[in-house]
C-alpha cells in the first residue's frame, strides 16, 4: 500500500482507499460479523482446537499470522527509525539498511534461541 493505498482491516471490516485497489476483495455480505468482545475469540479458538484433532488447516494458520503481523512490525520499525524503508518481501529484509534489518530480531532467552538458518 505505502503511498498508493490506505487499508483498514478488523474482524468486521475490510476497506481500501481507493476502493478499487484490491482486485478481489472479500464480500462483506458473506462474512459473518464478530459480535463478541475482541479478546474472547471463541469461534477462532474452537477452530484451532478442532484442527488439532482433525489435522486440517485452521482458518488463521501460521502463514496468515506471519503475513498479518509482519506489516505491523514493519510500521513499528519505520516509526522507531523515523524514516521510510524499502522492504523485500521475498528475502524478508529491508533493502540496503543494516540498521533496520537489525531490528527484525532480538536476543532470545536462554533455552529459547532460534537457529540461524532453518
Amino acid at each position: 500500500m505505502g503511498e498508493k493505498c490506505k487499508i483498514e482491516i478488523n474482524r468486521n471490516k475490510f476497506t481500501t482507499n481507493p476502493p478499487d485497489f484490491v482486485k478481489d476483495p472479500p464480500d462483506p455480505a458473506v462474512a459473518k460479523p464478530w459480535e463478541g468482545p475482541g479478546w474472547i475469540a471463541r469461534p477462532h479458538l474452537q477452530n484451532w482446537l478442532d484442527c488439532i484433532k482433525t489435522r486440517q488447516r485452521p482458518n488463521a494458520d501460521v502463514e496468515i499470522g506471519h503475513r498479518s503481523v509482519t506489516v505491523c512490525h514493519l510500521a513499528n520499525i519505520a516509526r522507531e527509525l523515523g524514516r521510510r524503508l524499502r522492504w523485500d518481501p521475498i528475502r524478508e529484509q529491508f533493502v540496503g539498511d543494516d540498521e533496520a534489518n537489525a531490528k527484525l530480531t532480538r536476543p532470545r532467552r536462554r533455552g529459547y534461541e532460534l537457529p540461524e538458518k532453518v
